[in-house]
C-alpha cells in the first residue's frame, strides 16, 4: 500500500482536522478527520493537484470543491491506527466520496493560522521588537520560492505603510513630545531571517533598541497598521471603516493590496515587544486582497492628504506654477496644477496661509518617494 508523510496541519480543533501531506515522490495530498466507522477517528485523504492546494490554502477555494474535485478518480482512509508523526498508510476505497457523508458543508476556507508564539521568543531573545511576514505566492504551491520582484515588492511596500502609520501617529502626539522624536523615527526594519523553510517566512527587527521600559517606536507605527487591517477585514464595510485612516498612509495599503492581488498572493504578519504578553497579527488572502482593491478604488480621495501651510510667501515663476513658502519649520516648495489658483497679486515677504493637496510619487523598482504640493486656496494669514 502507498503511504504519505504529514507536511502541514492546516486546520487545527482538538487536534489536527485538516493537514496537508506529501508521498515519496513528491506528490500533494490533503487530509480531513473523520470518523469511520462512528467513533472511530480516521482520515479521509485525497491526491490533489498544488495548483488547486495553494488555490485552498490562500482562501480561494473551499474544502469540499477541492475534495469532491480530487476524489472523482482516487480517494482513502488511513487506518485507525495512523499516527500524523509516522508515514501513513493508505486504505483505497472503492465507494464514490460523495455518497460517504465525509464531505464538509460548502462555505469551508482556510484562513492564515494565528501567529506562532515563536515571535514572541525571538522578541524576547533578540531584545528587540520583531515582525514576521509569511507571503503564500502561486509559485510556492510546487516549491519553497518566491519571484523576486514579488519578494522586493511587498518587502517594500510594508516598509512603507509602517513609514506612513508612524507619521500617521506621529500627528497625533502633543507638540512637546513630537518634539522629541524625528517623524519618521523608529521605522527602520532590518531583514534577519530572509527565507525560513514551508511558507515563505521573512523575519523582521527593529533597528532601534527598545527603550527603558521595553517599549519601541515602532510599535506604534505597528499598532496603527493593526487598526487598519482590522477596519478592512469585512470588504463591505471597508469604505466607511477606512476612513479614518485616510491619506498616505490608507493609500500605502492600498498600494500593498494591489500587489497582493496582481501577484495572486496571500500575506499574513505577526509582531511583538520583548516587554509584550503576546504577539499581535493580521492577515489578508489573496482573493479578499482582490475584492479590497476593487472596493476601495472607488473611494474617493483616500490616498491624498491636506496640508496646511502659514508663512511669508518667496516666490513664484509663473511658467513652470512653482512657488515658495518660508515657514517656522524651513522653507517649502510646491507647484500650482493647470487650473489652480491664481498668486497674481500675492506680496512678497507677505505672510498667507496655503491650503495644500500633497501628493506621492514613487519610483518604479527603488520605491522611492517624491512628493509634490499642490496648492487649493490662499488666504492672508
Amino acid at each position: 500500500m502507498k503511504t504519505i508523510t504529514h507536511e502541514a496541519t492546516l486546520f487545527w480543533y482538538d487536534g489536527p482536522q485538516v493537514f496537508e501531506a506529501r508521498d515519496a515522490i513528491g506528490g500533494h495530498y490533503v487530509g480531513l478527520a473523520v470518523e469511520e466507522p462512528p467513533g472511530v477517528s480516521r482520515h479521509l485523504v485525497v491526491g490533489v493537484p498544488p495548483e488547486r492546494l495553494f488555490r485552498f490554502r490562500a482562501g480561494a477555494l473551499d474544502l469540499r470543491a477541492l475534495l469532491i474535485q480530487a476524489g472523482v478518480e482516487e480517494w482513502h482512509l488511513t487506518p485507525a491506527s495512523a499516527d500524523l508523526a509516522e508515514p501513513l498508510l493508505l486504505d483505497r476505497q472503492a465507494r464514490p466520496l460523495e455518497e460517504t457523508g465525509f464531505l464538509p458543508d460548502e462555505g469551508f476556507l482556510l484562513h492564515p493560522a494565528s501567529p506562532d508564539e515563536s515571535v514572541l521568543g525571538e522578541a524576547r531573545a533578540r531584545n528587540r521588537l520583531v515582525m514576521e511576514l509569511v507571503a503564500e505566492p502561486p509559485e510556492a504551491a510546487a516549491d519553497h520560492r518566491i519571484r523576486l520582484d514579488t519578494y522586493l515588492a511587498i518587502l517594500g511596500e510594508v516598509q512603507t505603510l509602517v513609514k506612513h502609520a508612524y507619521r500617521s501617529a506621529w500627528r497625533d502626539l502633543s507638540k512637546e513630545y513630537r518634539g522629541m522624536l524625528e517623524q519618521d523615527a523608529g521605522t527602520m526594519l532590518d531583514i534577519v531571517v530572509p527565507a525560513s523553510d514551508g511558507s515563505f517566512r521573512v523575519l523582521l527587527e527593529s533597528t532601534h533598541m527598545p527603550n527603558l521600559v521595553g517599549e519601541s517606536e515602532l510599535a506604534r507605527a505597528l499598532r496603527r497598521v493593526d487598526a487598519l487591517f482590522e477596519a478592512v477585514a469585512e470588504p463591505d464595510k471597508a469604505p466607511a471603516a477606512v476612513r479614518p485612516h485616510k491619506g498616505h498612509f490608507a493609500g500605502s495599503c492600498l498600494r500593498l493590496l494591489r500587489v497582493l492581488d496582481e501577484r495572486a498572493t496571500s500575506l499574513r504578519y505577526s509582531w511583538a515587544e520583548p516587554s509584550a504578553t503576546g504577539a499581535s497579527h493580521a492577515s489578508v488572502t489573496a482573493a479578499e486582497a482582490g475584492r479590497l482593491v476593487q472596493i476601495l478604488s472607488e473611494v474617493s480621495n483616500l490616498s491624498t492628504e491636506t496640508v496646511e501651510l502659514v508663512g511669508e510667501f518667496e516666490k513664484f515663476h509663473r511658467a513652470s506654477g512653482h512657488w515658495g513658502l518660508r515657514t517656522e519649520t524651513g522653507r517649502v516648495q510646491g507647484e500650482i496644477r493647470d487650473g489652480g489658483p491664481s498668486l497674481d497679486g500675492l506680496e512678497v515677504g507677505g505672510r498667507y496661509r496655503f491650503s495644500c493637496v500633497e501628493q506621492i510619487d514613487r519610483t518604479e523598482g527603488t520605491g522611492q518617494e517624491r512628493r509634490t504640493l499642490y496648492l487649493e486656496q490662499h488666504a492672508r494669514a
